[in-house]
């Protein structure tokens, strides 16, 4: 009498079978990444007026500095994902969440209040920590949240944040004029309201619950279990290689696109050339959206190695072809959503595949080391950026060739394993 209910609810559409509960966990794992990405972009919107304002030497060593913010941001993502990741496989997904959620929203409004770049630099590496934190601990609060059929469409749907917090700040910045920058990081804080609700509402994930003694495991225990078994080592420097890929690609783009704005808005007042910069990145993120919602469901079709294979590819094509050869307003609003669909729409891969890579007590530790050490060893890349324009003078070239780092991931996929269509390990 069963096989023909559960043989319907195996054909039903993938949302069908979810209840109230796990779409509320959807809703909650996205406004944390929504508001983590806003926060990012906020900085990037507001940094050319602040490095005007708090900085006083050349050109050439303000993009030095330039590259130097994001090289922080990195470090403190990778060191606050690592820590935070570990974190949530002892404390539990919900309460890491939270406490990441209010630290990067306190920090981003005490932005607001500094007086030098140095301090702007110490803030930042703070409020990276928690920006770092809550990918792990909302990635992995939804993979063992949801049914292994809906996971690649969570996925997609979590990752389309990556789109709506820069439209969010985009739209903030239009509102606030380029000399009133201290605005955009005091909206910042309004995020921290979500973590009231998500400690009254959300409960940690049985799978989580289920687990005996992880909680009163040694906070490096994980750690140091995930390096000893070499299975799941290999997974982790394989996710790391591609995590490297794929954030400074994505990051490359994002931090630099107000520099690439301002290369093509010359004559324009501060004002006029603020207001391209959304536009610009309003348009952009379309790709964004369009590239997140693709590239789980491509993984689901036809395999997590084969299409991660495709955007590694396309990626630096793509930003090639919207900044070489000095380039125009027009051409970058035109070619900026295809950048951003190959170069950031991968991400959502990650969100998917990494989680799938590890077991239930490691998990959080292992997608938190891949998606955020990464960084560290991306941290480079953007520094090397800024040293590149202020020595070449071109945005658009030094962008351009920094935008070849994907080539790492595609020696990694040579040795990932394929997990489609499988459940995730316990």
């Amino acid at each position: 009498m069963h096989l023909p209910t559960d043989s319907k609810l195996h054909d039903a559409p993938w949302y069908r079978p979810l209840t109230r509960y796990q779409w509320l966990v959807l809703l909650i794992a996205w406004l944390g990444w929504v508001f983590d990405i806003m926060d990012t972009a906020l900085f990037n919107f507001a940094k050319t007026p602040m490095l005007k304002e708090l900085f006083h030497g050349t050109t050439a060593q303000r993009q030095v500095v330039d590259g130097a913010f994001l090289t922080l941001l990195l470090i403190g993502w990778s060191v606050g994902g690592l820590v935070f990741g570990i974190l949530a496989d002892k404390w539990g997904r919900v309460r890491t969440l939270t406490l990441t959620v209010l630290i990067y929203c306190v920090f981003t409004g005490a932005t607001a209040l500094c007086r030098s770049w140095e301090q702007v630099a110490v803030i930042r590496l703070v409020t990276a920590f928690g920006i770092g934190g809550e990918w792990a601990a909302g990635a992995s609060l939804l993979a063992e949240t949801f049914p292994d059929k809906a996971r690649g469409p969570g996925a997609a749907i979590l990752q389309s944040a990556a789109a709506f917090g820069p439209w969010f700040a985009a739209l903030i910045n239009l509102a606030v004029p380029a000399s009133q920058w201290r605005w955009l990081f005091l909206v910042g804080i309004a995020p921290a309201l979500v973590t009231v609700f998500i400690r009254l509402h959300i409960k940690e994930p049985e799978k989580w619950q289920l687990a005996q003694g992880w909680q009163r495991r040694n906070f490096l225990e994980p750690l140091r279990e995930l390096f000893a078994n070499p299975r799941w080592m290999k997974h982790a420097i394989i996710a790391l290689l591609l995590g490297i890929s794929g954030i400074a690609a994505a990051n490359n783009i994002s931090y630099w696109l107000p520099n690439l704005t301002k290369a093509v808005s010359e004559g324009l007042s501060a004002n006029d050339a603020q207001r391209r910069l959304s536009f610009v990145t309003m348009t952009m993120h379309v790709g964004t959206l369009v590239g997140v919602c693709l590239m789980p469901w491509l993984c689901e079709k036809v395999g997590r190695k084969k299409e991660l294979l495709t955007f590694f590819i396309l990626s630096p094509i793509s930003v090639a072809a919207a900044t070489l050869g000095g380039g125009s307003y027009g051409r970058l609003l035109l070619l900026a959503p295809l950048m951003s669909l190959f170069t950031i729409g991968m991400s959502a891969g990650f969100v998917l595949y990494f989680p799938e890579l590890f077991p239930t007590r490691l998990r959080a530790t292992g997608a938190g080391f891949a998606y955020n050490t990464g960084r560290i060893l991306a941290a480079g890349i953007p520094l090397l950026t800024g040293i590149v324009i202020g020595s070449s003078k071109s945005v658009s070239f030094a962008v351009s060739i920094t935008a070849l780092v994907p080539v790492i991931g595609l020696v990694a996929l040579i040795f990932a394993p394929e997990t489609k269509g499988k459940p995730l390990p316990d």
